[in-house]
């Protein structure tokens, strides 16, 4: 994952350094979240609803609704002229610790027994190292930038919030 990281930052710096309008008249650099879809795959909590991930109780996740990907993507489209800049457009609906996300789980779905365990890395033997390398990055870097929800708003300013993608997927409710 950190050479998936380092190689995205190359064809980022690469684009930038070649400062040529011919070329590339405009240009978006998209930085996705982590998609709520991913609780019903490789994020999913175990049999008794315990969520035990090497993350910090700090550690905010972007998240967003995969299916609003083309909704923000669309927009940097239509309108080059403002994000089509160098401009970098975060798709994140809400930043939110581990504890925020059990919280809202438990709300939607009325299952008091969801709780986030923190865990160490060594305790995720059964992970790959790409979902560890995942976790890394948003317990050292998952904090920095902590307008990510505004600046998306700002090109689309419809996104499906976590609550809502829980009462329309029923995850965890069948």
């Amino acid at each position: 994952m950190i050479l998936f990281f380092r190689m995205k930052a190359r064809v980022q710096s690469y684009i930038r350094e070649q400062n040529n309008p011919q070329c590339f008249p405009y240009i978006t650099f998209v930085y996705i979240g982590f998609y709520y879809q991913n609780f019903e795959t490789f994020f999913q909590p175990t049999k008794d609803f315990e969520f035990r991930l090497p993350l910090e109780l700090t550690a905010r996740l972007p998240l967003y609704d995969v299916r609003d990907t083309g909704n923000v993507v669309a927009q940097c489209f239509e309108h080059p002229e403002r994000w089509g800049q160098s401009n970098i457009v975060p798709i994140v609906a809400q930043r939110l610790t581990m504890n925020e996300i059990c919280e809202t789980m438990r709300r939607i779905t009325g299952n008091n027994q969801i709780r986030f365990i923190p865990v160490t890395y060594d305790q995720c033997s059964d992970k790959t190292e790409e979902f560890l390398d995942n976790m890394r990055w948003y317990n050292e870097y998952g904090n920095l930038e902590d307008r990510q929800e505004d600046k998306t708003r700002e090109v689309y300013n419809q996104m499906i919030t976590l609550e809502q993608w829980l009462q329309e997927s029923k995850w965890l409710k069948q």
